[in-house]
């Protein structure tokens, strides 16, 4: 029998039904486990916003209890270093301090074009914090377990294409039952910790008591299923659903190759490229299913994203990392395009499929925006590290490359080289953004409106 998050989730509050009866003394090992065990869950979780909306009401209640987890103990992801904001949260000071830090010299970071970054180094301020171990019978130890396995069970969903992706209702509901464990087990620990490690529990008690009365109500869990997109080892996908599983290939392969040391400039310029090609299916469906009158604006917004996406993807042009994209990306980019064509090509007409078509294009808007402020700083760190390269034919010019020039070498790329860059990417972070919450969220209202608004008249 295969083991659900609903499951798990039961698991906990059984497990928490033993440590209310336990008398049993708490270390502070065990509760540092428990305590970097939920922070862990609420970052995977914060992290699988796969299609969600911006202004998805359980999306915003995650995202703030995620940011106001009070000062935690380790991080989380693998990356390499911090921005100022992000570093204050792990050192519990305010950024302003963690500048004035960087400033005096008493917090090592790297100035960069996007702003400072601070390495990981600098923030391991409490040692590393181990998983509990599995034959350790005290209840937290346990109800650390549990939750370890619960975010263990979230990870290997979001990174097998065969299974939907977490929706935010789901997640928001995973994250409130938690909390009320992680609040109730916290106050029952104030009773059997030593006092001198209580302020931590008392935390945890605080933030989290308040918080779970704030996050949205949901329905109950049926395990992490979603139709969104079936399995294609067990049934045959309609288009949308082949739509739907490419752009989650495509979501994981890209992310993927951005935690690469060195990216391919290939995949950088192909965030890009593959931006515009899914504007333009996003309006082959607005065309064919919405008076225009009705979308104008959104098609505009569409198209204006479209070329700051292809002005991203050209400044990138003449440059490499000499790093090839690895396999799994290329075959993920090559099934996504091979989906989109089917619905930009002249063959391609309204079908009864178009809603469920449309809901997977706005998925895919929605990845890219969270996808291109991951790729946008690439450029600078390249430049800075020298390792973005150009031909010789097309640098600046000077009498030192003048040798390189002549026996058609590659140089060192400078800002000189490409200085239209950084401001291009940019601006396709942000037209990326204004795109995703631009478009509406269902062409299906839009008809049922034009319907009544014409019968009216």
């Amino acid at each position: 029998m295969t083991t659900t998050a609903t499951d798990l989730l039961g698991t906990s509050r059984l497990t928490l039904a033993d440590l209310e009866r336990s008398r049993q003394p708490v270390s502070i090992q065990q509760w540092e486990s428990f305590d970097q065990s939920i922070y862990r869950l609420l970052h995977e979780l914060v992290s699988a916003r796969v299609g969600w909306s911006p202004a998805d009401a359980h999306a915003v209640a995650l995202h703030r209890a995620f940011r106001d987890y009070p000062q935690p103990l380790q991080p989380v992801g693998d990356q390499p270093d911090y921005t100022p904001r992000e570093a204050a949260r792990f050192l519990g000071i305010s950024e302003a301090a963690a500048r004035k830090s960087i400033r005096a010299g008493a917090l090592l970071a790297a100035p960069t074009d996007t702003g400072y970054r601070i390495p990981r180094s600098e923030l391991t301020l409490n040692g590393p914090i181990h998983p509990s171990p599995s034959d350790d019978d005290h209840p937290l130890a346990r109800l650390a377990c549990t939750v370890g396995a619960l975010t263990d069970l979230l990870v290997l969903n979001r990174m097998d294409p065969a299974v939907p992706e977490l929706q935010a209702a789901s997640a928001a509901t995973i994250a409130k039952e938690c909390l009320d464990v992680a609040g109730a087990a916290a106050t029952q620990v104030l009773s059997m910790c030593d006092p001198a490690i209580a302020d931590r529990p008392l935390a945890i008690a605080r933030y989290a008591s308040p918080l779970v009365q704030r996050l949205p109500n949901s329905a109950p869990l049926s395990g992490l299923q979603n139709v969104a997109a079936p399995s294609h080892a067990r049934e045959l996908l309609t288009d949308a659903q082949g739509l739907d599983l490419a752009i989650h290939q495509w979501a994981q392969a890209i992310r993927a190759e951005l935690r690469a040391r060195v990216p391919s400039v290939e995949v950088l310029r192909d965030v890009n490229s593959q931006g515009v090609h899914l504007y333009a299916a996003l309006d082959a469906v607005l065309r064919a299913t919405t008076p225009t009158f009705a979308t104008s604006d959104v098609r505009e917004r569409l198209r204006q994203s479209a070329l700051a996406l292809q002005g991203a993807a050209d400044a990138w042009s003449q440059t490499t990392t000499g790093a090839p994209p690895s396999h799994d990306y290329v075959d993920a980019s090559r099934h996504l395009y091979s989906s989109l064509a089917s619905i930009t090509g002249p063959v391609h007409q309204a079908s009864p499929d178009a809603e469920a078509t449309y809901q997977s294009l706005l998925r895919g808007a929605s990845v890219l925006a969270s996808v291109t402020p991951t790729a946008t700083p690439w450029a600078s760190r390249l430049l800075d590290s020298n390792a973005l390269f150009v031909h010789a034919r097309h640098a600046n010019a000077d009498a030192r490359r003048l040798t390189a020039t002549l026996a058609g070498r590659m140089v060192t790329a400078t800002i000189c080289d490409v200085p239209d860059l950084p401001s291009a990417l940019w601006e396709a972070q942000a037209a990326a953004t204004q795109a995703a919450r631009a478009l509406p969220p269902t062409v299906r209202q839009k008809l049922t409106a034009d319907v009544v608004c014409t019968a009216d008249l």
